[in-house]
């Protein structure tokens, strides 16, 4: 009966793009069991690609001059990563400049490299197909291997458009300079290197998700966070801890040598790792809904939801639709937009312009939000999906009848609730951090240390799996 229905579906229009598809070439899924060595290799071997792919410099970009607002202004420095108000005397650095700000360790993006867009346009194309799979505009079901085959080569096709589109964005917005814009050669050949960047790191994402551990995605933001933290604290230049004991041994007063403002200070050293407990503790909150079996009474058990029920994939996706925003207000020159979605320079930037910061925040919280309520209903994690699966299962809630609508009826009391505060939890932790100037933004901390607790699971199964080959079947190995 389940297979005649499946015959009657209609077939998605979106099969049209198949033959398309069929020709792009991908990673081939590996035929054997992929030891825990190798993962580890390739995955390192992905990480390190990266990272040398960051320090390739884009050929042909010029220095760009001052940008400045209709009224003489300075808009922002981000030679230090932040913002002066409208008012202020920040002017652009010569030179290649970190267009996406503090947003780039969300990205994975790296000024001026062939990973200037990261993994931006990754992204934003899977926003895009699963908000279409969600709302059925394009009536694919993925728990069907031919309509989910295709929907990641559609998503992989529209992270190459969308590489090409944020690229011209770029270009056109006078990023590389005043005199370069896609009628020229200059502009066209910078376009073709942004473009081949997307096309590697779409690759690089394959390769980890097939032959290595977790996804490329969260692997490169992690990596790329974990190296601003390191450099910001320890670099000796401008390093948090040299300076603050230089400082100190100079005879500076502490005040000055805590809150340093514009770079790096221990104050944002402290609030890092006062993030990364944090994040570490609420990981680990969950509410547990009692569960029976219903042929036998006795046998009883638990249904976990995490506080954190969407984990952070709201801030990531809120993260992305700054960037893009950032990349409209540059083509429209409304500096504003790019003001108002960046992140407070710390204590001292949110004392130098309270409003922005509330801004910031109110609109990261809102966003949050909206993307952990959009993401559990438009995945499978909502509280239909969620009783259904239950109910197939053969279990029920103890003091109610089995019944899926009385299931999904108590379920939706736990699960919107949770996802909702979870989404403004994660807002308001990114926010704050970046409000007391965490070490590498607050959204990448934040990011990092739940990619690593994932990792960590991952990698622990795996390597249980591989010492007792016999356990992989109760693993799903």
């Amino acid at each position: 009966m389940e297979k005649a229905e499946k015959e009657e579906r209609p077939r998605s229009s979106l099969y049209a793009l198949e033959p398309l598809v069929r020709r792009m070439p991908e990673v081939a899924v590996p035929k054997r069991r992929v030891s825990f060595r190798e993962r580890f290799m390739w995955t390192g071997i992905a990480l390190l690609i990266f990272f040398i792919l960051t320090q390739v410099p884009l050929y042909g970009p010029a220095a760009r001059e001052p940008f400045e607002d209709v009224n003489g202004n300075g808009i922002y420095d981000e030679g230090i990563d932040t913002f002066t108000d409208l008012n202020g005397n920040g002017v652009w650095d010569a030179g290649v400049q970190e267009f996406f700000g503090q947003l780039r360790y969300v990205l994975a993006s790296h000024a001026g490299s062939l990973m200037e867009l990261g993994i931006g346009p990754i992204v934003t194309a899977g926003i895009i197909m699963q908000l279409l799979v969600g709302s059925k505009i394009i009536g694919l079901d993925l728990t069907n291997s031919d309509d989910r085959a295709l929907f990641t080569g559609v998503q992989k096709f529209g992270a190459l458009l969308m590489g090409l589109f944020e690229g011209a964005m770029l270009v056109l917005a006078g990023h590389y300079g005043f005199g370069i814009g896609l009628g020229t050669p200059a502009g066209l050949f910078i376009l073709f290197q942004l473009t081949l960047g997307v096309v590697i790191v779409i690759y690089l994402d394959e390769l980890v998700s097939k032959y290595g551990f977790g996804s490329g995605i969260s692997l490169f933001i992690l990596g790329g966070v974990a190296m601003t933290v390191i450099w910001q604290a320890l670099n000796p230049a401008t390093g948090v801890i040299p300076n603050f004991a230089g400082a100190m041994l100079g005879g500076e007063s502490f005040g000055d040598a805590f809150f340093r403002p514009g770079l790096p200070n221990m104050m944002g050293l402290f609030a890092t790792i006062l993030i990364f407990f944090i994040v570490v503790y609420v990981e680990n909150m969950r509410i547990e809904i009692p569960l029976a079996y219903g042929r036998f009474g006795g046998i009883r058990g638990r249904y976990p939801i995490q506080f954190l029920y969407t984990s952070v994939i709201p801030v990531i996706l809120a993260m992305v639709v700054f960037a893009n925003l950032r990349i409209v207000g540059a083509v429209l020159h409304a500096p504003w937009i790019a003001y108002y979605t960046s992140a407070p320079a710390g204590i001292s930037g949110v004392a130098a312009d309270p409003i922005h910061a509330v801004v910031y925040i109110a609109l990261l919280v809102l966003l949050s939000m909206g993307f952990s309520w959009l993401w559990v209903n438009m995945t499978g994690m909502g509280p239909r999906d969620i009783a259904q699966q239950l109910d197939r299962a053969g279990m029920l809630i103890p003091g109610f009848r089995r019944d899926t609508r009385v299931m999904e009826w108590v379920l939706s009391r736990y699960i919107m609730t949770v996802a909702l505060l979870g989404g403004a939890s994660v807002g308001l932790l990114s926010a704050g951090a970046d409000a007391l100037g965490a070490l590498g933004s607050g959204t990448g901390i934040l990011l990092a240390v739940s990619i690593m607790h994932s990792l960590y699971q991952e990698i622990a199964k795996e390597r249980v799996a591989e010492m007792f080959p016999a356990v992989r079947r109760f693993l799903g190995g």
